[in-house]
């Protein structure tokens, strides 16, 4: 049975705790920014967010908690209502009973995690009025899709089974720059060093030392291509078009990116097997259909226009 707030809950403070990566962080903020906009007074737990704190002006963001230290609860003693996936632990059941929603009761196979999140919005916290944006507003300093030609090439995630092999992210940008794009590679700064040698030299590879930095790139970027990462999540959310590259059909239908222009990509063959599909998927899925995929994201986003009106709450 689902536990949900009620009306007059609106003016009490609500916490979201949030995961361990820039997706999940950029997901979640769904939930706090429909809280916001029915009056809640929210905090998002994130220190990944806290990177892209100037990118969510007025919002409230504090470190992550570690909710296996028992400790970490005080932080969330003076919040009427907590927000987090799954129940807490038995240990700590009764310092948060009847103020804990687990809302991952409520995700549903067919859904993105952006639907979901809208989902928890209605069914748990009973907004009527809802959106599926997070809140994001990119410095009025950037300009949107500036460079409409640049295609952001994004090769690495948080998991190296994830990842399509670098060579055949080169084929890709040498086919797109001889379409007239302009492929550049992207990643973290850490990055750059384990990265450049799979890449080489022939198209810019540029690493960015903070999330912030990455997205003011990307916000003026025409295109995103990359694995299933936050990076993808992050491009989405700016409403850069996005191909969205992924080793398993139903996995893509959850984590694909949930805004904007999105395309996703999968192998044609979807193997069964956990230990064979994480080491063997990348090889099934060919340039040709990562291309061919690109091509009709590219005709997706004809006459795109910015959503985002700078200075609005």
């Amino acid at each position: 049975m689902l536990t949900s707030m009620k009306m007059d809950d609106r003016q009490q403070s609500l916490a979201v705790v949030g995961g361990r990566r820039l997706g999940d962080n950029l997901i979640e903020m769904v939930l706090a920014e429909n809280a916001r906009r029915a009056g809640y007074r929210t905090v998002v737990f994130s220190t990944i967010l806290l990177e892209l704190a100037d990118w969510f002006p007025g919002r409230r963001i504090s470190p992550s908690l570690d909710l296996d230290d028992a400790g970490n609860l005080d932080e969330l003693a003076g919040f009427s209502r907590i927000l987090y996936p799954k129940p807490p632990r038995e240990q700590v059941r009764d310092r948060v009973a009847g103020r804990w929603l687990a809302y991952g009761q409520v995700f549903a196979a067919h859904d993105t995690r952006v639907r979901a999140m809208v989902r928890v919005c209605r069914e748990m916290l009973r907004l009527e009025q809802v959106t599926a944006e997070n809140g994001i507003r990119p410095p009025s300093s950037l300009q949107w899709r500036k460079h409409g030609r640049r295609v952001c090439l994004h090769p690495t995630s948080a998991e190296e089974s994830k990842n399509w092999p670098a060579a055949r992210f080169s084929i890709l940008a040498a086919r797109l720059e001889q379409a007239g794009f302009e492929p550049v590679f992207i990643m973290s700064a850490a990055e750059l060093e384990g990265w450049r040698p799979l890449l080489g030299d022939r198209f810019p590879v540029r690493g960015f030392a903070s999330i912030a930095d990455c997205a003011a790139f990307l916000y003026e970027s025409g295109f995103f291509i990359g694995n299933d990462s936050g990076g993808g999540h992050l491009a989405s959310c700016l409403h850069i078009p996005v191909l969205s590259i992924h080793g398993r059909r139903g996995k893509a239908r959850q984590w694909r990116p949930g805004w904007g222009c999105v395309e996703v990509v999968t192998p044609t063959f979807n193997l069964i097997g956990s230990s064979l599909r994480q080491r063997c998927w990348k090889y099934f899925l060919t340039v040709r259909k990562v291309e061919q995929a690109f091509y009709r994201l590219t005709k997706q986003a004809t006459g795109l226009d910015s959503p985002f009106l700078h200075g609005s709450a």
